[in-house]
């Protein structure tokens, strides 16, 4: 498994969140888990190892949120 965390831009409340995590554990093959702080602006994902990071933003891109990969440890 691995973690990525992204920055997200453009929740308003804790219904975009759930709109995310749900977004990503329903809909994109490979994501175990999405955790989503809307007032801290982030999305944490489990993933099988060799997701590729770019599908699970682009998914979060087409829930109507914008999303980066956090490179900070």
């Amino acid at each position: 498994m691995t973690t990525y965390t992204f920055a997200v831009t453009g929740m308003h409340c804790a219904s975009c969140g759930i709109l995310i995590d749900e977004t990503l554990e329903e809909e994109v093959a490979g994501v175990q888990r999405a955790e989503t702080s809307v007032r801290r602006g982030r999305t944490v994902v489990t993933a099988d190892d060799g997701l590729d990071p770019a599908v699970i933003a682009a998914a979060i891109t087409a829930a109507g949120y914008q999303a980066v990969l956090d490179a900070t440890p």
